[in-house]
């Protein structure tokens, strides 16, 4: 090798042959998501990406769509085979582009394999039906105390209410702790079909608003006429919106008044759920979103877990859309749910390509 200067005359040689010695698998694409060049980490353990190809689609043949829109569109690192059947590798999406709109993403071996995470799976799993056996026949046990109470004493009564209500909270929790730990491994997927809002919406306030004025709030609902269908999981969609009245309920005093509301904003479907309670104990509001933070409010049932919001957000991440929120003390609180409306297009700067 010549040198001029103290320095190699084959500076793009060099430069080359030690991205190739890297051990770690570096990928650079165009504005459009398609692989311009590769490094020799990549061909000896991803052949499938290669230069030409465009990445989203060939990555989802080696792992899932939600798996993918963590990667691609959060920004998250995530782990999956760089072959089908292969050995687990990290990933990462880097932010930013160069003057000509190019941009990288790397990945590396990892000591996580395939047996410590079926181990991992079974034991949440075992664990998770272990601790609803016993709720379930708590709960129903409850229930059925509940059902004629003209045999117990008004302490009694007051008893078997709290034990029914405890244990529906319980079932809830242990789901949204599930919830919570195969998000965190990137095994919640969703179950994507046409979903109408309207009927989404009339069925979670048809369910909710008797034991919201049991309370001594109401509950109304105001949704935009010719909403159109959107790609959601409609289960999902359900809980959300659940997840978003129980708490403006739960968190408030009597004669609160909670609302509903759909309508299209842009090119999203905004589900707004507001209150005239008494505002997040939280600044910024914001905060509500961290898993198991609750507020130190004195009024409304603070039993909640502090998940419920926290489980919300990844859902709607993993519909493409957000959560944002608006607080006030002393004046309530409003959560909106961002959904896209085209959900193929749902894109955010940090993704390569369309989806």
């Amino acid at each position: 090798m010549e040198f001029r200067d103290g320095l190699p005359e084959d500076d793009a040689g060099l430069l080359r042959r030690s991205i190739d010695a890297m051990p770690l698998g570096l990928i650079t694409l165009n504005r459009e998501g398609v692989i311009l060049q590769t490094n020799r980490f990549v061909s000896d353990h991803a052949p499938s990406l290669r230069p030409g190809v465009v990445l989203r689609p060939a990555l989802e043949r080696l792992t899932h769509r939600e798996m993918v829109d963590r990667l691609l569109i959060r920004g998250e690192i995530t782990t999956f085979p760089a072959e089908p059947g292969g050995t687990e590798h990290h990933w990462l999406a880097w932010p930013g582009t160069n003057d000509h709109g190019e941009h990288s993403m790397t990945f590396w071996k990892t000591d996580w394999n395939g047996d410590m995470n079926a181990r991992r799976a079974a034991f949440t799993m075992a664990a998770s039906h272990e601790l609803r056996g016993p709720l379930t026949t708590l709960t129903g046990f409850s229930e059925i105390l509940n059902m004629d109470t003209t045999n117990l004493t008004p302490e009694q009564v007051e008893a078997t209410r709290q034990i029914e209500t405890t244990a529906r909270h319980l079932a809830v929790l242990v789901d949204d702790v599930f919830d919570l730990s195969r998000n965190s491994f990137g095994e919640l997927r969703l179950n994507i079909c046409d979903v109408s809002p309207g009927k989404a919406l009339d069925s979670v306030v048809a369910a909710l608003r008797g034991p919201i004025e049991e309370r001594g709030q109401t509950l109304t609902c105001e949704v935009e006429n010719d909403l159109p269908l959107i790609k959601a999981d409609e289960a999902r969609t359900t809980q959300m919106i659940s997840n978003l009245i129980n708490n403006a309920s739960t968190h408030n005093p009597g004669g609160t008044a909670i609302k509903v509301k759909a309508g299209i904003v842009g090119d999203r479907l905004a589900i707004e759920v507001s209150d005239d309670g008494d505002g997040l104990p939280f600044d910024p509001p914001e905060e509500a979103f961290q898993t198991f933070r609750r507020g130190a409010a004195t009024t409304g049932d603070r039993t909640g877990s502090g998940i419920g919001l926290s489980v919300t957000k990844l859902l709607i991440q993993l519909h493409r859309g957000e959560i944002t929120v608006d607080s006030t003390p002393g004046e309530g609180t409003r959560f909106t749910l961002w959904f896209p409306v085209t959900f193929r297009t749902a894109l955010t700067p940090g993704d390569p390509g369309p989806i």
